[in-house]
């Protein structure tokens, strides 16, 4: 009986938690939603999930897709979701710029149909050296640089290292982080978005 009790005490005690939870989580994304819908942003995009039975080969030719890791069949339907849900948001997108790595350009191609490959997005590990701290800059000032119309959202599509380097940030495969250029310079993180996030608010908006 008595540890009955103590069991009863605890749910009542930790049930606030279980609830409470998950509203601050929608709370959160839902704010981060109306910033999107507001346009004037940067969203820096991670390549959709990869078949990690394959590695980086040769880059000396980056149209070569055979010697790269590429999307799965899972990362397709990912980048597809993606660009569906953010259409069905009604986040406005201007400009997409992507990494000229193959699972980069496949996911900008496959959620949005268009897209600028921008070498200053290069994935920062096969990196010579001497261009890191390049690419690293580079990346800063794309993510403090609004869009030209302050009613869209810049996508960049880009790789997790480069994010660490460049904003402190891990990012994992086809998960967004959202950021607003500031007037000073600089940027500021407003938060991330995944994929079931996105499908989560998109199922939210239809209630």
């Amino acid at each position: 009986m008595r540890q009955y009790r103590r069991r009863l005490l605890l749910a009542v005690l930790f049930a606030p938690w279980l609830w409470m939870t998950p509203s601050i989580a929608s709370e959160t994304h839902a704010q981060l939603l109306e910033q999107l819908r507001a346009g004037g942003l940067v969203i820096y995009w991670r390549h959709a999930i990869t078949d990690r039975s394959r590695r980086d080969q040769d880059l000396s030719d980056m149209g070569r897709c055979e010697v790269q890791r590429v999307l799965s069949d899972a990362g397709k339907a990912q980048a597809r979701s993606v660009g569906e849900a953010l259409a069905k948001l009604d986040i406005p997108v201007g400009e997409v710029i992507t990494s000229p790595f193959c699972r980069n350009v496949e996911s900008a191609r496959l959620a949005f149909g268009r897209y600028e490959v921008n070498n200053d997005l290069f994935n920062w590990p096969p990196a010579p050296a001497a261009r890191k701290p390049q690419l690293i800059e580079a990346l800063r000032t794309m993510l403090a640089t609004p869009p030209a119309d302050p009613r869209m959202n810049t996508v960049l599509v880009g790789h997790n290292l480069n994010m660490r380097q460049a904003a402190g940030l891990r990012i994992e495969e086809g998960e967004m982080a959202v950021f607003r250029p500031l007037e000073t310079g600089g940027f500021q993180h407003l938060g991330n978005l995944t994929d079931r996030e996105l499908e989560a608010l998109v199922h939210q908006s239809r209630q």
